[in-house]
């Protein structure tokens, strides 16, 4: 069966796409959106138990410039932020099997116990480093070269395994870090860099948020919006044709003057076909990192944590499975049953890929001992529930720029054909919004 021509397809029904999907939808421009699932918002899953919000994907939203907001606003939830509450400015980073407080100020970085003085002493050596001369190299090769190993294995090696899940010495600098990048060659130290460097003033105060509903009442919001326009099959081919481009499904075929992709990478690379070559290896060439996401609830009566925090991370050296836990009641309190705690514990990542094949019951065991050694208690929880992510969150590795550069390319040779997604735009949700809404301004000029 073949389909009626349509102006623009976007493939995908992540937040990528459905991001695309409205930014078109205000612009008035003719889509269809193709999603192979009952249900959009790919890796942003929440749901509930018993009065608790549980989400299996992103836990909260940084939204620095606003756009969450604004998308929040205009797809009408408004009323439906919550933002995060006062705990979440203390982070705990665990050391020799201890959990160590880290306020965002520079008087932590002589007060914490996470580093010890010798290492304090190299990080603070920093503006005296030469700087690098490497085109690209490694977070980990970089910032142990200007703030030292010890600094780089405690601080900077946990939060990027929260963040990336990735490792550090194979992620791209440039990708990763570009604003350290510019101030080590500007200002020859990355320190004297951030102090120099005049940031913009805005009026909008950024915000780190989530919904009554969890992350997926955003991503439903969207959907619900433009329910007319999507369709639920599979895409099992990209071919060109003539001016335009057909697009296969299970049920049909599809012609159009623009395919707007926000597959994931190896998705998109096994069914283009016939154009774009380069375009393919690369895109089979982006390493995706698994994680595992395990929401464990516990009554209250049967828990004393330190003190309110945002969780805690873990560095790889501490030969920890566990990467870390968010303390979703003490940041998101509203959204907590009365009388329970809620945690949500992360695993897998780049240096675990046992994480596919292992157990999951095993797993959530070894974790859930190593967590109630870490918070010092012997109840065990009333609710535990774990989702498997085996692709994840895409790996930006050393040499991307290179990719970054096909991928331009492949569009400029093949007009009416676009590369979103968090491997082109960014792993975060606000970073994926922001690329949609620039793709279709893109689009329009």
């Amino acid at each position: 069966m073949m389909g009626k021509n349509h102006k623009v397809l976007v493939l995908g029904g992540g937040i990528s796409g459905l991001a695309v999907a409205w930014n078109l939808h205000k612009a008035g421009i003719p889509f269809k959106l193709i999603e192979k699932d009952p249900e959009t918002g790919g890796v942003i899953s929440s749901s509930f138990v018993e009065g608790t919000v549980l989400d299996f994907g992103p836990n909260s939203l940084r939204d620095r410039d606003g756009s969450i907001r604004k998308l929040a606003e205009e797809v009408g939830l408004k009323d439906e932020i919550v933002e995060i509450s006062e705990a979440f400015k203390t982070r705990f980073i665990v050391r020799d099997g201890a959990l160590q407080s880290l306020t965002p100020s520079l008087k932590t970085l002589f007060t914490t116990s996470v580093i010890s003085a010798k290492g304090k002493w190299r990080a603070l050596a920093e503006p005296f480093i030469p700087k690098g001369t490497s085109e690209d190299e490694s977070v980990g090769a970089f910032l142990e070269r200007r703030i030292g190993k010890e600094a780089v294995e405690y601080l900077v090696d946990p939060v990027f395994s929260g963040i990336y899940a990735g490792d550090i010495y194979q992620i791209s600098k440039k990708e990763i870090l570009p604003r350290l990048v510019e101030n080590e060659q500007k200002f020859n130290s990355i320190v004297m860099g951030a102090l120099r460097s005049k940031k913009k003033g805005s009026d909008i105060k950024p915000k780190v948020l989530t919904f009554k509903k969890g992350i997926q009442q955003l991503t439903e919001a969207i959907s619900n919006k433009i329910s007319d326009h999507i369709l639920n099959e599979e895409v099992t081919n990209i071919r060109k044709a003539g001016n335009g481009f057909e697009v296969e499904t299970f049920e049909g075929k599809y012609k159009s003057d623009k395919v707007i992709s926000c597959l994931p990478a190896h998705n998109l690379a096994s069914i283009l076909e016939g154009f774009a070559p380069e375009c393919t290896e690369n895109l089979q060439s982006i390493n995706y990192a698994p994680m595992l996401s395990t929401q464990v609830i516990f009554s209250k009566k049967d828990i004393e944590l330190p003190r309110s925090g945002f969780g805690f991370l873990i560095p790889r050296k501490e030969n920890i499975r566990l990467l870390g836990a968010i303390w979703k009641s003490s940041i998101f309190p509203e959204l907590t049953s009365k009388g329970k705690v809620h945690f949500t514990l992360m695993t897998g990542g780049a240096h675990d890929r046992d994480i596919l094949s292992d157990d999951i019951q095993k797993v959530e065991q070894q974790i859930l001992s190593e967590f109630s050694k870490l918070i010092n208690t012997s109840s065990k929880p009333g609710f535990v529930k774990s989702k498997l992510w085996a692709k994840a969150i895409p790996q930006f590795h050393v040499g991307y720029k290179a990719i970054r550069s096909e991928f331009k390319r492949t569009e400029e040779e093949n007009q009416g054909f676009y590369l979103g997604g968090n491997y082109r735009w960014g792993v975060s949700v606000p970073d994926c919004v922001k690329g949609a809404e620039e793709l279709v301004k893109r689009m329009n000029t």
